[in-house]
């Protein structure tokens, strides 16, 4: 039996080692807390991280580090590499010019073709069409391929392109396409196609990227032909829209243009292969048919990116516009400095309409969106909502000048933490087409209802924000 002084002696030595432990803790967390805090964050989830760490730190510091990163350096100095040779400044450039060559946006480029889907049913059949005719490579980085009727037949399509020569490549996303099974894909990789998957679920998890999902859409036909915009490969996205009441909005186009697309491919792809990326190479100038040739610029935001690029190109856009704003997204749960631009412009007497499902297929998302919906409301928004139908498009109009259209959500997880890549359109015509498809959802919309405000809902609503940034 230990005496009482080997006793005392053992309980100090605990002691000891406890308040030890304790400081080396505390000092962790602390350290992770400066890194955060250093990063560009919505207060939202810098406060959640915050409250989370330092209350149960034991289950809050691995999940910070398993989730917490939001950029990744590396990544964004070489997309940086691959971007290079932008056409320097000049002092007649306008304002956006100017901030999308600081923020290393490649230039715009020219499309011989460039055609928006008016349904699902157009979409779907270009894709097959597009798919089928390839010569030399097609290129696929998704966030959902599904195992539907949908999935399964573009598995096959893609098995029977390998056979017939043609390099098939196809990045999906580790948690959009994890129910999609790997012997579905057995037919495409025995035919010869390559699949690889982008930040799958099991993998190193304390290396901060388990949250990082890309998000992007994209389809690339032999570095010509590009496939694009918000739609997954499923039944919902590409099937008949007055049966699956699931509205999306994608588009195709052809020329010099792709090969900025075919960039952001390779670097993902390297990334996901822990390769170096290939630079793509160059299409020679085509004949416009003595018409202006129409333009296109690429916005690719996300951790690969070192800065912001969507917000702030939003946010320049909104203060661009003289007459409308025109938004349609299925989520909205929007950066302090985009909700602050649409509320001024609103009382400045700027048509502001946003265009939302009533109810998506995220509730979460409908509920967390209530303060921002008030807020806007009480500015002067038009705010509109479509009854029974799910609206999953992304895409903002401004004045007949410029639209943006692609993956990206008007909510904080798409533009501050997503792989997403947007397209911005300068040629009138397509910026009209995609004005003209919005307004034809808005004939059918209702006026958004404000919902009775409690203490309860004010609560609830402030509580789920603080998750907001990881839905």
């Amino acid at each position: 039996m230990l005496s009482i002084v080997d006793e005392w002696h053992e309980f100090i030595k605990w002691a000891l080692a406890t308040h030890a432990g304790l400081w080396l803790g505390s000092f962790f967390v602390l350290v992770l807390l400066s890194g955060m805090l250093r990063e560009r964050r919505n207060p939202s989830a810098s406060a959640a991280w915050l409250v989370f760490m330092l209350a149960v730190p034991y289950i809050g510091v691995p999940l910070y580090l398993a989730l917490g990163t939001r950029k990744l350096e590396a990544l964004a100095r070489q997309k940086q590499h691959l971007f290079a040779g932008r056409t320097p400044l000049t002092p007649g450039d306008s304002p956006l010019r100017k901030l999308l060559v600081q923020l290393g946006v490649p230039d715009p480029n020219t499309v011989s073709s460039f055609d928006l889907h008016a349904n699902a049913q157009a979409a779907h059949t270009r894709l097959l069409t597009l798919i089928d005719g390839a010569k030399q490579s097609i290129d696929i980085e998704i966030f959902i391929l599904s195992s539907d009727t949908t999935g399964r037949a573009l598995i096959d399509l893609l098995a029977r392109c390998a056979q017939r020569g043609v390099r098939v490549r196809l990045l999906l996303d580790g948690v959009g396409s994890f129910l999609l099974s790997r012997k579905q894909l057995k037919p495409l990789v025995k035919a010869g196609g390559v699949m690889a998957w982008f930040i799958p679920v099991l993998h190193i998890p304390l290396r901060g990227r388990t949250n990082l999902r890309n998000h992007r859409k994209l389809v690339i036909i032999d570095q010509e032909k590009v496939w694009s915009g918000g739609r997954n490969l499923a039944n919902e996205y590409l099937q008949d829209e007055n049966q699956t009441r699931w509205y999306d909005l994608s588009f195709d186009l052809e020329g010099p243009a792709a090969l900025d697309f075919q960039t952001v491919f390779e670097a993902d792809w390297a990334f996901a292969t822990k390769r170096q990326p290939v630079i793509a190479g160059k299409i020679a100038p085509q004949p416009f048919n003595n018409l202006q040739p129409r333009e296109v610029q690429i916005l690719p935001g996300g951790p690969d990116m070192e800065e912001d690029i969507l917000e702030q190109t939003l946010a320049a856009l909104i203060r661009e516009a003289r007459q409308r704003i025109l938004i349609v997204t299925p989520y909205f749960v929007p950066t302090e400095t985009l909700q602050t631009l649409l509320c001024l412009n609103a009382r400045s007497g700027i048509q502001v309409d946003l265009l939302l499902p009533e109810k998506s297929n995220h509730r979460i998302a409908d509920f967390v969106r209530n303060p921002f919906l008030r807020e806007l409301h009480k500015a002067g928004v038009n705010i509109h909502t479509l009854p029974n139908d799910m609206l999953h498009a992304k895409a903002w109009v401004i004045d007949d000048r410029h639209a943006v259209i692609g993956s990206a959500n008007t909510d904080l997880r798409s533009l501050q933490l997503n792989f997403e890549l947007m397209t911005l359109l300068y040629a009138q015509t397509d910026v009209v087409a995609v004005r003209k498809w919005a307004d034809a959802h808005l004939s059918r919309a209702q006026p958004w209802q404000v919902l009775p405000r409690s203490r309860l809902r004010e609560t609830m609503e402030g509580l789920l924000m603080l998750l907001s940034f990881q839905l």
